[in-house]
């Protein structure tokens, strides 16, 4: 879904990438994490094309230059931290409608759309309000309503749930998973390790390099490297290390349930 070849980007003198490469395939679902001045937020806006390079880059399959950018742009659903930058309308089915208007959507399936999305997300009660207007963790729901209405085919999150409370959140991201399942590319940019749980894979990013690319549970055993980097690994993650250090589990568990019952046997 995204391939980057040879991307070297310096801001004002300042050396981000050099020769950086990156593949993330279509259908999964990765965490990017890393500390703050890692590089993440401009390598999306670079996947974005809102910063110009003179790398390779391809986005499914779709060379990023300015003939295919509005047919890229098309594809990727983008949430940010803060919303209220990029809410256009009056009410939030308004907003949600906004996008498939302007693709000269029909009139019956937005509607349907809107009210499918709006009853996954709990927000039935929200579509008459105005969106600068209601709770900022509610914000970041209905910006995440208006990126799925478009059923993109890649989600790029950038660190866009941090004003949602935890049992809000794992209901979002049981959502996400299962659209993931059917076919949805998915990229979580976070500083929350956590949420990186229910990912399949992770990427750590570190001074403009990735220093471990695998599945989250690869990933989470290089306790070391993560310490390194400055990033606390997720309690079930340490609590898994540590068990198995004892010897009373032989793999890694990050799911609660599953760990509750092994250790319950």
């Amino acid at each position: 879904m995204i391939t980057i070849e040879h991307l070297t980007f310096s801001y004002k003198e300042h050396n981000i990438f050099n020769n950086f490469n990156l593949n993330i395939k279509k259908g999964s679902f990765t965490t990017l994490v890393g500390p703050i001045g890692s590089g993440k937020t401009t390598l999306i806006k670079i996947i974005l094309g809102m910063i110009r390079t003179n790398a390779s880059i391809k986005i499914d399959n779709l060379e990023l230059c300015p003939r295919n950018i509005k047919k890229i742009r098309s594809k990727i659903g983008i949430l940010f931290e803060n919303p209220d930058e990029v809410f256009v309308a009056e009410t939030v089915m308004d907003e949600m409608a906004f996008i498939l208007e302007n693709m000269n959507m029909k009139r019956n399936i937005i509607k349907e759309r809107i009210d499918t999305i709006a009853q996954q997300l709990n927000i039935e009660n929200l579509l008459e309000c105005n969106p600068h207007m209601i709770s900022d963790g509610e914000k970041q729901i209905v910006s995440l309503a208006s990126s799925l209405v478009i059923e993109p085919e890649l989600l790029i999150i950038d660190e866009a749930f941090t004003m949602i409370d935890e049992q809000e959140k794992k209901h979002i991201f049981e959502i996400l998973k299962e659209l993931n399942k059917k076919g949805m590319t998915i990229l979580n940019i976070t500083h929350d390790l956590d949420e990186s749980l229910y990912s399949n894979d992770i990427l750590v990013l570190q001074d403009g390099k990735i220093i471990l690319h695998d599945t989250k549970e690869n990933v989470l055993k290089e306790e070391q490297i993560m310490k390194k980097a400055g990033l606390e690994l997720p309690f079930l993650a340490d609590l898994s290390i540590r068990l198995i250090y004892y010897g009373v589990l032989d793999h890694m568990i990050l799911d609660m349930d599953e760990m509750v019952n092994t250790i319950w046997k």
